[in-house]
């Protein structure tokens, strides 16, 4: 499949999408086309009279197509183009995402205990932060933990990650909820997981002292770059979870690991206890 194939494919698909979702009060405004030769995704603004939103065309190497509302928007976004021709994966917030380059390596900002406690306490409560369902476990205010979810007993099935950050008195709170991926891997989304947690720091989204997972596999392709794998990304998972890690990838190569890593720690559950943002499915 060519390029040229692949952007037309997905400037096709959003066409066909365009009529329901004008329906709905959202017209099309700002394209973009990641074309990688055979396969891709388009990211389409989309500007409606009460709420605004996102939603991406992913186009995957065997020729099937997914779509992923985004934004605040997502639920009657995908309401809107659910029942049609392609399949909708639902999204509560955005996946995994480059973050724009604004120098050429990515380093973790400094903030002092007190500012990261205090930026952090005001963006929960201004958020769609959530109380966790029940975690005694003790936390230092400023602590972001992160942990994934596969469901089912087979190598790849449905999976999705959380973020949660300890508010001090106020305990630990979910800050960010990835979309529930159909086809995804347990030990990738440990790592979309902290690449997720890396770039919200990194744009201001969250603030935090330090950030814990308790995946020894996630850290570890983290410190060295590398995912050391056996899965088959693009036909084995669905494709927006494929599209998560090629995006998740790009941004690792360009990161500065050695300054982010000063700031992980593993979450040791032997110690510890029960990871906190652990989804409770075991």
């Amino acid at each position: 499949m060519s390029g040229g194939a692949v952007e037309s494919q997905l400037r096709a698909a959003l066409a066909r999408l365009e009529r329901p979702l004008a329906q709905a009060g959202f017209l099309v405004a700002q394209v973009r086309v990641h074309d990688e030769g055979s396969w891709g995704r388009l990211d389409a603004t989309l500007e409606g009279t009460a709420l605004s939103g996102k939603i991406q065309v992913h186009l995957n190497k065997k020729g099937q197509f997914s779509i992923v509302p985004q934004g605040n928007a997502a639920h009657s976004i995908g309401k809107a183009i659910d029942g049609g021709e392609f399949a909708v994966t639902a999204a509560s917030v955005p996946p995994v995402r480059v973050a724009a380059p604004t120098r050429a390596s990515s380093s973790p900002p400094t903030l002092s205990r007190a500012t990261a406690t205090e930026a952090s306490a005001s963006r929960a409560t201004a958020s769609t932060s959530q109380p966790l369902r029940t975690s005694t476990v003790r936390g230092r205010a400023g602590e972001l933990v992160v942990d994934c979810s596969k469901y089912g007993k087979s190598l790849i099935g449905p999976t999705e990650w959380r973020g949660v950050l300890h508010m001090g008195v106020d305990g630990w709170r979910e800050v960010f909820h990835s979309p529930v991926y159909a086809r995804g891997h347990n030990n990738l989304g440990e790592f979309l997981a902290i690449i997720d947690g890396c770039q919200r720091i990194e744009s201001g989204e969250c603030v935090c002292e330090t950030l814990s997972s308790d995946s020894k596999t996630a850290l570890s392709w983290f410190r060295t770059g590398i995912l050391k794998t056996t899965i088959d990304v693009e036909n084995d998972c669905d494709p927006s979870f494929a599209a998560a890690v090629h995006d998740a990838r790009q941004w690792l190569a360009r990161a500065d690991r050695g300054a982010w890593m000063k700031r992980f720690s593993r979450w040791d559950v032997s110690v510890r206890g029960e990871n906190p943002a652990d989804f409770g499915r075991k």
